[in-house]
């Protein structure tokens, strides 16, 4: 019995300790415009210093030939340049019929912890389609995007960040103290 109430309290104490999260922002725009420029300003909470986070960059279009790169910018960072055929590419959805090159991809960034500083002091996100990604909505219907479909050409960023620890509040702790008393006093009570 006072094995276990040990455990338990032990148990709670490091539960209580165990605190820190993960969040992840959304930001998504759907292309209006052929070769259009998206710029996803973030506005990321409180973080944890020192932390990595990660980004995924999903996109779909009509690509006028598929090996047209479209340029990524995180923050302050230089810009580079994918198509669906990258070898970073990830999901790569071919979504075309006869001559369209209707794609849909997605890529991860991973940010190291001085990486993840200063995205937070300038937290933007660019993605600029080239000239040659097209506007045009669907692989059957070009003349109108139909969103709730899935035919729609858009970029979407999402930001994952481990936020910051908050404190483990004082009750918690004289709770599991109060917890290890109680299995001192049925143990001297035992002997």
């Amino acid at each position: 019995m006072i094995n276990k109430t040990i455990f338990l309290g032990v148990l709670f104490l490091v539960a209580g300790a165990v605190n820190a999260a993960t969040t992840t922002l959304t930001l998504s725009e759907n292309q209006t415009t052929d070769g259009q420029v998206f710029s996803f300003d973030f506005t990321p909470g409180a973080y944890e210093v020192g932390s990595s986070s990660s980004f995924t960059v999903s996109m779909q279009g009509d690509f006028s030939d598929p090996l047209i790169e479209t340029g990524i910018t995180i923050g302050d960072g230089d810009t580079e340049s994918f198509n669906p055929f990258s070898a970073d590419a990830e999901d790569v959805v071919f979504k075309g019929l006869n001559n369209t090159n209707a794609y849909r991809y997605k890529l991860t960034f991973n940010l190291d912890a001085a990486q993840t500083t200063a995205f937070m002091n300038n937290s933007n996100v660019v993605v600029n389609f080239a000239d040659g990604v097209l506007a045009l909505c669907g692989w059957w219907n070009y003349s109108n995007c139909i969103e709730n479909i899935d035919d729609a050409p858009y970029a979407q960023v999402d930001y994952t960040y481990e936020v910051s620890s908050v404190p483990v509040p004082a009750a918690v702790w004289l709770f599991g103290s109060a917890l290890l008393g109680l299995a001192g006093v049925a143990r001297r009570k035992k002997v």
